[in-house]
């Protein structure tokens, strides 16, 4: 049985200013579907939606130490309480802080939907190459 999507909404403080950091709500989304991917979405403002999509592993290992290299970079802050999610890419950088406690639940539960390492057995392979080979 498929469930729609596993969805967190929180909120988290952009670090554009260390003297004034700016509060953002967040939302992340998982689906069983889509089982390596979490995706994210900053509402920087009602009108400016960031959207990433990251490796669920990703965000799972950088709770507790810093992971990633490139675009995406997890690091846990304040002994694991709190993580800071760094991206970059062609069209600037930003960096965001916030509360890890509500994410490793987030998380868990996206776990139980989809434990680790068998997320391969959610991949439809043959629908995944019909739409690639339908382009």
């Amino acid at each position: 049985m498929d469930i729609p999507g596993l969805e967190l909404k929180t909120h988290m403080s952009l670090m554009a200013d260390l003297d004034l950091p700016l509060w953002v709500p967040v939302r992340l989304y998982y689906q069983s579907t889509d089982p390596y991917a979490v995706h994210c979405s900053f509402y920087v403002t009602p009108d400016h939606v960031v959207q990433w999509m990251f490796a669920r592993d990703l965000l799972d290992q950088g709770l507790t130490e810093p992971t990633g290299t490139g675009d995406v970079k997890i690091t846990p802050i304040d002994q694991s309480r709190r993580f800071s999610i760094e991206l970059e890419s062609p069209a600037g950088y930003a960096r965001l802080e916030g509360p890890a406690a509500s994410v490793r639940a987030w998380l868990a539960k996206t776990f139980e939907v989809v434990p680790a390492g068998r997320e391969t057995e959610r991949i439809d392979i043959d629908s995944f190459l019909a739409e690639v080979l339908s382009h």
